[in-house]
Order: C-alpha cells, then sequence, then structure tokens
C-alpha cells in the first residue's frame, strides 16, 4: 500500500511540474530581429505621435508640443513608460514586453489578461514602435476620457 500511494503522489506531482496556466507561453524574450536584453536600458523619445481610430483624423505628438516621454526596459521584459505632456503632471504605463517573431507583444499591467501588438525596428541607438489597432488611449478632445488611439514612437537610448 505504501508503494502504491508513493507511486500515486510522485505521478500527482509529475503532473503539477509539468503543467502550468500557459500564460505567455507562445511568446519570447527573443524576437526575429532583436531581443529583450538588447533593448535593455533607457530610452528617451524625439516623436510620440497619438493618432485617433475614431472621428475626425486627430494626431498629437507629445514631443512636439512640450512634453515628452522616457521609456525604461529591464532585462525580464519589463518596462515603464513615462509620457509628459506640456504643463501636466506625468502618466506611468507599466506592463511587460515580449516577442510573436517580429512582432512586439505589450502585456500592460491594467489589463494584464489582454495583449497588443507593435510594431518595432531597432538599429541602436535607435528603436521604432509603431501600430496598436487603436488599443492605445489618449485623451484628443481634453474630456478626461482616452480615446483609442494608435502610437508611432521613434526613441534614442540615453
Amino acid at each position: 500500500m505504501k508503494a502504491y500511494l508513493f507511486n500515486l503522489l510522485f505521478f500527482i506531482c509529475s503532473i503539477l511540474v509539468s503543467c502550468d496556466d500557459g500564460e505567455g507561453d507562445e511568446f519570447s524574450l527573443v524576437g526575429t530581429n532583436t531581443s529583450i536584453s538588447a533593448l535593455t536600458g533607457n530610452w528617451n523619445a524625439t516623436k510620440a505621435l497619438f493618432g485617433n481610430t475614431t472621428g475626425p483624423v486627430v494626431a498629437v505628438d507629445v514631443v512636439a508640443e512640450g512634453g515628452s516621454v522616457t521609456l525604461n526596459i529591464q532585462g525580464t521584459g519589463r518596462f515603464t513608460l513615462t509620457i509628459t505632456q506640456q504643463g501636466e503632471t506625468p502618466e506611468n504605463v507599466t506592463g511587460r514586453m515580449a516577442f510573436d517573431e517580429d512582432l512586439l507583444v505589450i502585456f500592460f499591467d491594467d489589463d494584464p489578461e489582454e495583449w497588443e501588438y507593435f510594431s518595432i525596428t531597432h538599429s541602436e541607438p535607435d528603436l521604432m514602435v509603431s501600430g496598436g489597432n487603436g488599443s492605445a488611449g489618449f485623451d484628443f478632445d481634453g474630456d478626461g476620457t482616452d480615446e483609442p488611439a494608435d502610437i508611432d514612437f521613434e526613441f534614442v537610448r540615453i
């Protein structure tokens, strides 16, 4: 009986060790053209364009309007994006990054069960991230509510 219980316990432990929730298994810290380790560090935006995806065409470049956008990427893929519009309080966006082949995948901390795809081009010391299919948000009309937006960011390593 002891041998049976030991084998059963071993079998259950084996199953538990080999199984996980599968979240993010299809994503990697290494992409087709770059990797998180190559992106690790601090970046300063030279362009931070938000374009609305509904209503009349509106585009706002936070940097061109006197604001700033900085990005810190850690080796684990964790990131902090700080957006400061001129005269406004800085806004921090946090989450983690990974790759699905040549696409950048972002898991935002405010909705960790979902992820968004972005195009990425990295040629040291420059980094470009764009897209989002309306998954980003920006308050285009100043009413305090973000509207869906696409992004086109250009960074330089600092």
